[in-house]
């Protein structure tokens, strides 16, 4: 009959025997809590974030965190269910079958509520008819006096024989800081925002932040890249 009394040297050879298998047992749980976590911890609805994607076939979001979180906290007062900013890359390549699948799958979903879209997510953007028109808001003073250029996009119904013309997006050619940062390549980008995100009043407000944050850089950079006199 076995000795199952219990000993220290009982248990240290214990140990030299199996310990491997407690060591396997434990990342198994540590790794089964993890995804556990993941896919059950609360989410914020989209109603209660505002995401904006960098549209286009190259994008860096890590450099924009600090105006993620600047945006957050000031927009928050105008919005006290606002818990999330951020910004993501949706990588979009013109011609390219995922890419256009990935971006109409977001829009279908109301993910991503503005885009700084390169020239192709423009277009496709345009193209898919999600895009909120800003003549309104421009012409009340949104986003500030920052010189951006407006970018104009026609709909056209074929079935109805009539067409709109709005304005579509912002040009982001001055807003040199996306650059410099390595976020985004800013010349012949735009702005602009969806119609279907789910809290549009809260990302203009949001974007008015952005914009601010973004320009204030810009100006800075300008003023650094300047030669001594």
């Amino acid at each position: 009959m076995p000795d199952t009394k219990f000993s220290l040297p009982a248990l240290r050879e214990h140990l030299r025997r199996y310990l491997w298998i407690y060591l396997v047992g434990i990342v198994i749980c540590l790794l089964g809590t993890s995804v556990l976590w993941t896919m059950t911890r609360p989410r914020p609805t989209n109603a209660q974030t505002v995401t904006v994607y960098l549209l286009d076939s190259y994008g860096n979001p890590e450099p924009l965190n600090d105006v993620a979180t600047d945006m957050l906290a000031r927009t928050q007062p105008f919005d006290e269910a606002l818990q999330e900013v951020d910004f993501q890359l949706l990588q979009y390549i013109e011609d390219d079958y995922n890419s256009g699948m990935l971006l109409m799958t977001r829009l279908a979903v109301g993910e991503g509520d503005a885009f700084l879209a390169g020239q192709a997510g423009f277009d496709a953007l345009v193209n898919s008819q999600v895009l909120l028109p800003l003549d309104d808001y421009v012409a009340a003073g949104w986003p500030g006096d920052y010189g951006l250029e407006p970018c104009y996009a026609t709909y056209v119904d074929e079935d109805a024989g009539t067409s709109e013309t709005f304005l579509a997006g912002l040009r982001l050619d001055s807003v040199n800081s996306l650059s410099q940062s390595g976020a985004f390549i800013n010349e012949g980008a735009y702005l602009c925002v969806a119609t279907n995100g789910g809290n549009v009043e809260t990302t203009m407000k949001a974007l008015e932040f952005m914009l601010q944050d973004l320009m204030e850089d810009s100006h800075a950079g300008t003023e650094a890249a300047e030669p001594a006199t």
